[in-house]
């Protein structure tokens, strides 16, 4: 993506438009600023915003049946700790232990022991605004679940725990806690009441610190909707000039393949000679020669501008043929003495790409009667002292890279071992490969070899 932006990010006009018709406003081009989603935030799982707490106050135990003495005769001291994080700006949860005494119904003395799970609720997250350091204040809700324990009995009772925290930052880490809760049992719990109904309870009011361990507040996440957009215009964009730019090419190997037609008749078939042409330019006709009306040359011309000749059509007059003036294709002018030395220094193939077509995932031809072709272009070879490019390639739309490109190699070996069979010498065959391809329309016209001619030498 940033390859893309930096091919576009320059434009200056408002909008660009591509050879299809698309109309890309220029602000889709450039560098986003970052937007963020509502109530969404990010926090590590195991480094930030972990708490311990310790918390030291009173507790008093109200049963049923509620037995002797007031609320006051029931006190005894407690001790609180919890560790636990904040998942978000508003949910969190702890594992708390309780212990020390109570005082039971009958205003006995018994150490106990409380573990429970709780989930924690900021109620005050909703007020504000970041998140980025932790508040001045806090009012947390919490509930939750665990076994408390009766050392003189040994009862460990299902207890339900629930309550409010109040919390006050006095460092960056250090918050002052204070804590009201309570926890609710059977009635049993004191060794007194029946075993299937809530009724004894446990309820404290602790002071205390706690301090926040690991990297400290919550960032927002960034909106990702905006930078999809853009990647999906940016990939459109340039999915269009990739698509004008394989249109081009197609047009480019189109003249290519004329300009190869038009060699293969003029020096393969003889041509060359019939018209008193050489490597060297034209030559001068002789006057005791026939005269011709140039159907060979009308008929090539015709055939490059897709058209057909019929019978008795004079396309070119006799006389008006010039050389030097000759145009085989729309970009370069070029005469017959620089077209033939350029085939002549192999700096461009003789003839008609020649094609091998195989059958899917192997090196096997998909016609045997493709044979004969390779037949012919190895007594061509021969006959003219010519070399020979093999390039093997395969269909890009099944297969894996590595797979393809293996393939390849050996489409464009069995095509070269066919023509040392045919006689033609291993120092004149050159074998190249491509791996997986989509130029060809259907996708079966991929899984071939390219025989290519040239001049050696």
């Amino acid at each position: 993506m940033t390859a893309a932006f930096l091919m576009v990010g320059g434009a200056n006009a408002q909008s660009v438009s591509d050879s299809k018709g698309y109309v890309y406003n220029e602000q889709d081009l450039q560098p986003l600023t970052p937007t963020y989603l509502d109530n969404v935030y990010a926090s590590s799982v195991w480094g930030s915003n972990w708490f311990l707490s310790l918390k030291g106050g009173i507790g008093a135990f109200i049963g049923k049946p509620v037995g002797h003495g007031d609320l006051f005769d029931r006190t005894k001291p407690i001790f609180i700790g919890s560790v636990g994080k904040w998942v978000t700006p508003f949910f969190g949860a702890r594992a708390t232990f309780e212990g020390f005494k109570l005082f039971d119904s009958n205003i006995e003395s018994r150490s106990f022991q409380n573990i429970h799970i709780d989930g924690l609720y900021n109620v005050s997250s909703h007020f504000r605004n970041g998140f980025e350091q932790l508040p001045k204040w806090d009012l947390i809700l919490f509930a939750g679940t665990g076994i408390i324990r009766n050392a003189y009995s040994g009862k460990k009772p299902f207890a339900i725990s629930y309550g409010l925290i109040g919390r006050y930052r006095i460092a960056t880490r250090f918050h002052l806690e204070a804590e009201l809760g309570g926890t609710t049992t059977w009635q049993s719990f004191d060794g007194i009441g029946a075993d299937n109904k809530l009724g004894d309870n446990l309820f404290h009011a602790a002071l205390g610190l706690s301090v926040t361990i690991g990297n400290v507040g919550f960032k927002r996440v960034i909106d990702p909707k905006p930078y999809v957009y853009q990647n999906d215009v940016l990939m459109e964009y340039l999915g269009n000039i990739k698509d004008e730019n394989d249109r081009l090419n197609k047009l480019r190997q189109k003249d290519q393949l004329s300009l190869a037609e038009m060699r293969k008749i003029l020096e393969i078939e003889g041509l060359l000679d019939k018209y008193n042409l050489s490597m060297d330019g034209p030559t001068q006709v002789s006057k005791s020669q026939p005269k011709n009306n140039y159907s060979g040359l009308n008929s090539l011309r015709a055939r490059l501008r897709g058209r057909s000749i019929e019978d008795g059509e004079d396309v070119m007059e006799e006389g008006t043929f010039e050389p030097n003036a000759w145009n085989p294709t729309d970009s370069t002018t070029l005469s017959p003495k620089q077209y033939f030395r350029m085939m002549k220094d192999g700096k461009i193939f003789v003839g008609t790409p020649v094609f091998f077509f195989f059958k899917i995932g192997s090196a096997q031809l998909s016609e045997q009667a493709q044979i004969i072709n390779l037949r012919e272009i190895a007594s061509v070879i021969k006959k003219y002292g010519l070399c020979a490019r093999i390039v093997g390639a395969a269909d890009s739309q099944t297969g894996t890279p590595y797979t393809n490109e293996q393939l390849s190699q050996k489409r464009a070996d069995y095509i070269a071992k066919l023509l040392m069979d045919q006689g033609v010498e291993d120092s004149r065959i050159t074998a190249q490969y491509r791996g997986g391809i989509s130029t060809y329309v259907p996708m079966q016209g991929n899984r071939n070899s390219c025989v290519m001619l040239y001049y050696k030498e």
